[in-house]
């Protein structure tokens, strides 16, 4: 992972991604990503939980 915050405990870390998939739905509903591009980041999150 990238970034500059220590790693965080594993709860907040579960927390931190649902809260990004959340995002990304809106993200897809609001039209500013793609089918594909929801997928492909949708995918990515999952593969870290």
């Amino acid at each position: 992972a990238k970034g500059h915050a220590p790693a965080p405990a594993p709860a907040d870390d579960h927390d931190a991604l649902l809260r990004r998939l959340r995002e990304l739905g809106e993200l897809h509903k609001a039209g500013i990503l793609t089918d594909e591009e929801f997928t492909t980041a949708k995918q990515a999150v999952l593969r870290r939980m």
